[in-house]
């Protein structure tokens, strides 16, 4: 069932506003199931991949692991939220999908706060939960970046049940993340 942003979820809070979701989904590795279900369950919507903008650098381009690709990483990610915020000022409800936390999601609020468009943020985790005895390594909650509230744990869910518990958490709009 298609849900549009009449009586459905909607990122923007009412009023048909688009708005923004960050889904990092470090299972996905930039094709993320459940991104691109979330894109199919909101109407408009937009499904970007942080990815792509890096994809995109014909010449120069850096494997973004390195220490030295952290302006050609800020660069990409400073268009995605953009981008991004350009379709939610339109009415759109953007899924942007990330493998990794982004180290720039400043930028994606200072974008939220410059549009007014809703900024939400969702972090997947299908490890350990905080606390637990043996993680086999870091979760992506360990970034400063990700404040626990913003981590959903995914453990045993299908794609399609962990798209309903994102859209829940949208619907409560738990997961909106503050400028």
């Amino acid at each position: 069932m298609n849900r549009t942003t009449v009586g459905g979820p909607e990122l923007g809070g009412g009023r048909g506003a688009g708005g923004v979701l960050v889904l990092v989904d470090p299972s996905g590795a930039g094709n993320s199931p459940v991104a691109e279900l979330l894109a199919r369950e909101l109407n408009p919507s937009v499904h970007l991949r942080t990815d792509d903008f890096l994809r995109v650098i014909r010449s120069g381009q850096l494997p973004p692991h390195l220490p030295e690709a952290r302006r050609q990483n800020a660069t990409a990610l400073a268009a995605a939220a953009q981008a991004a915020f350009a379709y939610a000022t339109r009415g759109y409800q953007v899924v942007v999908e990330s493998p990794a936390v982004p180290a720039a999601l400043d930028t994606f609020r200072r974008e939220s706060r410059a549009t007014g468009a809703a900024l939400h943020y969702v972090v997947l985790q299908a490890g350990p939960a905080p606390g637990d005895a043996s993680p086999a390594s870091p979760a992506p909650h360990d970034s400063p970046a990700t404040p626990a509230t913003h981590v959903l744990d995914i453990r045993g869910l299908t794609p399609e049940s962990t798209a309903e518990s994102v859209l829940t958490a949208l619907n409560r709009r738990t997961h909106l993340l503050g400028w």
